[in-house]
């Protein structure tokens, strides 16, 4: 019988009690070297350290330091080991596994009576082992049966599980863990399809201008760089625009949906800073606009709002009507030219005339009863003698 160590250190009753078939009669065949001996240092303190821990049943601590073992010396003879504690956790597939890796890796190293021991123990676990098939929506993926690592998709074909209950799961980096409970029976293929959300949905959205060479493509007010735009947004809504130094910025809003590829166009127009303007004057008024006849009584048409516009509005017999205004972008503004009637020139003259001759004569009349040469006057009044006294009268 081959001992779990393959020294005769370790005990055998675990494989016993397991109910294995190891105890059939090994094939006559020189002796292999120990197995011990052929590690490193560092594996055999780990093979030492696996060897105690299976001693006292600790067959999960023997399975890690058994790995380490195998990992630090790539030895394949230390993979039988491995198998026999995973068999002893009833992880049979596990088992399979390494037994069939130490065949394939220690091909023409081992003996043939280890080679017989392998194929033995394989076909004793075979029974409880069992495949299923697995398909996934994203490659890279990784799978693990009850927490135990398997690969990553895709897988090259079916992947040992043991018979009975178990619990898969699928990750990605940027996607949910998407899990499956599975129940196989031996015998049996069951296929196992896999489909990962990502935690950010998106789709490709691509984005093209027209009408500019300069255009910047701007999403939810944030600019994107340059048209064209390809890329991923996410799965929501979205307000697309275009923008170009002298083009009116045009733009769209817009479901964006998982994984539905989106194409969009845009096309832009040069900026007009236009308004229109609305004349009305009276009947057989001449309106002018900037210095040019424009039409008469009324008149409406487009201007440019950059800078003031003046308007101008005759017609003979009425006093002149002049403004200038303002016109926004797309305005209309209306302007209504009310003349008013000129005043008489004859009466005016008239009465300024009439105001000069007048005035001149209240000035004539000042100097001619004026007197030319006033003297001074010498009374002959006597002092203290009163008017009545005198016998004066006036």
């Amino acid at each position: 019988m081959r001992p779990i160590c393959r020294s005769a250190a370790l005990v055998l009753a675990a494989l016993l009690a397991a109910g294995t078939a190891f105890a059939q009669p090994r094939p006559a065949a020189p002796t292999p070297a120990d197995v011990r001996s052929e590690l490193p240092d560092p594996a055999r303190k780990a093979w030492d350290s696996a060897k105690q821990l299976a001693d006292a049943n600790d067959y999960r601590g023997a399975q890690v330091e058994f790995q380490r073992a195998y990992e630090l010396s790539q030895n394949p003879r230390v993979l039988y080991n491995l198998g026999v504690v995973e068999k002893l956790l009833t992880h049979y597939a596990r088992a399979v596994s390494a037994w069939n890796r130490e065949l394939t890796e220690g091909a023409g190293k081992l003996a043939p009576g280890e080679i017989a021991e392998l194929k033995n123990a394989i076909a004793v676990v075979q029974q409880f082992v069992t495949t299923i098939d697995v398909t996934a929506s994203e490659p890279d993926a990784t799978l693990s049966i009850d927490d135990y690592v398997v690969g990553k998709t895709p897988f090259p074909g079916p992947i040992n599980i043991d018979v009975g209950k178990h619990t898969l799961k699928l990750s990605k980096p940027g996607f949910a863990d998407a899990m499956q409970s599975v129940s196989v029976a031996a015998g049996q293929k069951t296929p196992v399809t896999f489909t990962l959300e990502p935690l950010h949905k998106t789709a490709v959205v691509s984005v093209t201008v027209g009408g500019a060479t300069n255009a910047t493509v701007f999403v939810d007010g944030r600019d994107m760089g340059p048209a064209p735009f390809k890329g991923e947004l996410s799965a929501d809504r979205h307000t697309i625009e275009a923008r170009a130094p002298g083009f009116v910025t045009v733009g769209q809003t817009v479901d964006v949906v998982y994984h539905q590829a989106m194409s969009l166009v845009l096309s832009l127009s040069q900026e007009r800073h236009e308004g229109r303007l609305r004349i009305t004057a009276p009947d057989g008024a001449e309106i002018a606009l900037d210095q040019r006849k424009v039409g008469v009584g009324s008149w409406e048409g487009v201007i440019s709002t950059t800078g003031g516009h003046q308007i101008v509005v005759t017609k003979p017999g009425f006093q002149t009507y002049s403004t200038d205004v303002l016109v926004a972008d797309d305005q209309t503004r209306e302007v209504n030219a009310q003349l008013n009637a000129e005043v008489g020139t004859s009466w005016v003259a008239w009465g300024v005339g009439s105001l000069l001759v007048v005035t001149g004569g209240i000035v004539a009349g000042y100097f001619v009863f004026r007197p030319t040469n006033p003297s001074p006057f010498a009374g002959d009044l006597t002092p203290g003698v009163t008017s009545a006294a005198r016998g004066i009268h006036f």
